[in-house]
């Protein structure tokens, strides 16, 4: 075989083999496109046409090229029955201006209103693609680091990887009212209560001795994950729904994951994301994330259906890892809510962060049993490790869905 045929995919011959990998990258991309998109849907050969003419999906060898050539061709084909269809109907009612000015008007706008869509739909499945693929590689890490730790050989390396400490300073909350974001830690002098027998017992409101991120290694499933975003923090995961997503954490700003993916991009759909004042090593009283409520059920799109009784009955555990520990959750109420503004009055939830003493952690069960969907039953004590997650909802004007859950 000649060095000429060792680089070619079909009729298509490559000079190098840097080339031929661009055109194994480009038929990669065309196959997966076919394999997710009816291409010869006008509807989405037109989608196609505008993202690749703009640069949102491009190639690097003449496969792509000819691949949006043919794309170009759908097209055009497609649309000459609307092309005649517009003149049949000008000529006939080309007296009446107004009326053909009215259906131009109308046709631009769904035209543009389909491209919008269209995109959207595009981003949200390439946002579901790029996840399945992270999901992919934690399984397979995960499978790996048990396989050697039932050979002996296990042990993953010490990452020295760093968490935000949830002790940062004030920001704004939904409402845009100031927050102390600053958690005081006891030195341990007044961290002991006393029981009826004697003995010093641990008081649950304030903060024992903090371990330090640093000193913990990161679980191996994870740690190919954390290297490609280290606002990494952990995962997120409901057996038997579609929640199943990385959790994110950055320093301070709880503003940034509402419009950017996991790898850093602008997306609508965002990522799941743990409050900042939140800390995932040390954890407080309440660890609070939040992801959108999307239409096409990406992120917390789905959490809705904990609105039925007998959905929420069969779907009570939550798993949420951090990066250095595996936990298990179980959910003990379904509250809705809204988004109190800066001058009225109502139980922010979204501020309960740490519990300061006992009357701080009376208040929040009390409006939990408030809020909650389904009664005032919530087994809930002071010594619980609280998660709270927390998305939007339609049900009023700002309104919000929450689950509430503890560690178990």
């Amino acid at each position: 075989m000649t060095a000429t045929a060792a680089f070619s995919i079909g009729d298509f011959v490559f000079e190098s083999f840097h080339e031929y990998r661009d055109g194994q990258e480009d038929l990669k991309k065309i196959e997966a496109i076919n394999g997710e998109l009816d291409i010869q849907d006008p509807e989405v050969a037109v989608r196609l046409y505008h993202l690749i003419r703009g640069g949102d999906i491009s190639f690097k060898t003449a496969i792509g090229d000819d691949f949006a050539e043919h794309i170009a061709d759908i097209v055009a084909e497609k649309s000459q029955g609307f092309i005649e269809d517009e003149a049949a109907v000008s000529e006939a009612k080309a007296q009446v201006r107004n009326q053909k000015f009215v259906g131009v008007a109308t046709v631009v706008f769904a035209i543009a209103l389909f491209a919008y869509f269209g995109v959207t739909q595009f981003t949200e499945w390439n946002t579901a693609r790029k996840i399945s693929k992270l999901r992919d590689s934690v399984a397979e890490s995960a499978a790996v680091a048990e396989m050697e730790e039932a050979s002996g050989n296990g042990g993953a390396a010490d990452s020295g990887a760093a968490v935000s400490d949830g002790a940062a300073g004030g920001v704004a909350s939904e409402d845009g009212t100031a927050l102390n974001g600053d958690m005081a830690v006891d030195d341990g002098a007044s961290s002991a209560m006393t029981d009826a027998d004697g003995t010093k017992a641990v008081n649950p409101f304030e903060r024992q001795e903090l371990i330090d991120p640093s000193t913990l290694t990161i679980l191996p499933e994870y740690q190919e994950a954390y290297a490609q975003n280290n606002d990494l923090i952990g995962w997120l995961k409901i057996p038997d729904t579609s929640v199943d997503y990385p959790v994110t954490q950055r320093a301070g700003d709880n503003d940034y994951y509402l419009n950017h993916a996991f790898d850093g991009s602008n997306d609508s759909a965002g990522s799941l994301f743990m409050d900042y004042r939140s800390d995932a090593v040390n954890p407080t009283t309440n660890t609070i994330i939040y992801g959108h409520n999307m239409k096409s059920g990406l992120m917390f799109g789905q959490m809705s259906d904990y609105l039925d009784g007998d959905y929420y009955n069969a779907h009570k555990l939550v798993s949420f890892d951090t990066i250095y520990e595996k936990r298990s959750y179980e959910i003990v109420a379904v509250c809705l809510s809204e988004v109190a503004y800066q001058d009225e009055n109502g139980y922010r939830y979204y501020n309960f962060i740490q519990a300061g003493n006992q009357a701080e952690w009376d208040a929040f069960v009390n409006n939990i049993r408030g809020l909650s969907v389904y009664g005032t039953n919530i087994d809930l004590s002071p010594t619980d490790e609280v998660l709270t997650l927390s998305t939007c909802n339609s049900y009023t004007q700002d309104g919000r869905l929450f689950l509430v859950a503890k560690r178990v």
